[in-house]
């Protein structure tokens, strides 16, 4: 009886000790994760506003890595080519559309623009900055209704490459809205699939594949950081760089410096460009952990 009380005894610590080891994998695990979206200040270097020439109002910037430099797409519709120290290289007048966003494809080297009024995907030259294709952005997602026709509208753009992607990879884009309400326009970043090998046509349909809901308003600029296999978004709202992983959880949440964030690009040489509507392109040495 003595041996049985014993081994109940030990069965029962062995139990109460296995309940105690999982009740705090769990308490860290959501630790963890509350840790992993509360906002806290970017770390970075301050390198300062490169613009060494007038761009009225920057929306959208990308970095391309074969030219070694920058394009900036501004909402009076001109693309600006500068160097990373800002000084200028070309410009083009695209007659007034309204840019809002620019990626870069990184091993073509086209660019793709995204218009915000039109709600279409332009495919540019980098070398003579003239259009050779458009793809129209299907607003439907499973059927219904995603992206709000006559609304805010899609405010920025990044492209990710795919190897294995029939297409070469696709593009997420970032829809903007200032109220979160449920009967409002939408707070979304949305994977989209482009023909871009599939067809030669000057204009063309993309079709939405999965979209992801933000918890923040004014999504306002994107980019993908290679490194981290990772979206980077920026809210001008709420001044926050939100780090996204592309099953759709949160990595990060940072604080961002400046005021007026439109766009956001990374060099892969460790400097991230944030383009602000107040015509400066700021440069910050980028210290996030990896």
């Amino acid at each position: 009886m003595r041996i049985y009380r014993i081994i109940v005894l030990l069965g029962f610590l062995g139990i109460s000790a296995l309940i105690f080891y999982f009740l705090m994998r769990m308490e860290d695990t959501e630790r963890k994760e509350r840790a992993s979206v509360v906002a806290v200040e970017l770390p970075y270097t301050w390198v300062g506003n490169i613009n060494k020439t007038p761009i009225t109002e920057p929306s959208g910037i990308t970095y391309h890595p074969l030219r070694k430099t920058l394009f900036v797409a501004d909402d009076g519709g001109f693309i600006h080519e500068v160097h990373p120290d800002g000084t200028a290289i070309k410009m083009k007048d695209f007659k007034e559309r309204d840019f809002e966003g620019i990626t870069t494809h990184p091993i073509s080297g086209w660019l793709y623009v995204v218009v915000e009024d039109e709600e279409v995907i332009l495919e540019i030259n980098p070398e003579t900055l003239t259009v050779r294709r458009e793809f129209k952005i299907n607003r439907i997602f499973d059927g219904k209704p995603l992206l709000k026709e006559g609304g805010m509208g899609v405010e920025a753009i990044a492209f990710v490459p795919d190897k294995s992607h029939p297409e070469g990879g696709t593009f997420w884009i970032g829809n903007q809205t200032f109220n979160l309400k449920p009967s409002g326009e939408r707070s979304v970043v949305c994977e989209v699939e482009v023909p871009l090998n599939s067809s030669d046509d000057k204009v063309s349909e993309c079709t939405i594949i999965r979209f992801f809901e933000m918890d923040f308003v004014d999504i306002s600029g994107l980019t993908y950081d290679a490194r981290s296999d990772s979206l980077v978004l920026i809210s001008d709202t709420t001044n926050l760089l939100v780090e996204l992983k592309r099953d759709g959880s949160m990595l990060h949440k940072y604080l961002l410096p400046g005021k007026d964030q439109e766009g956001v690009t990374l060099d892969g040489l460790g400097y991230m460009y944030i383009s602000q509507e107040n015509g400066q392109i700021i440069k910050l040495a980028d210290s996030r952990l990896r």
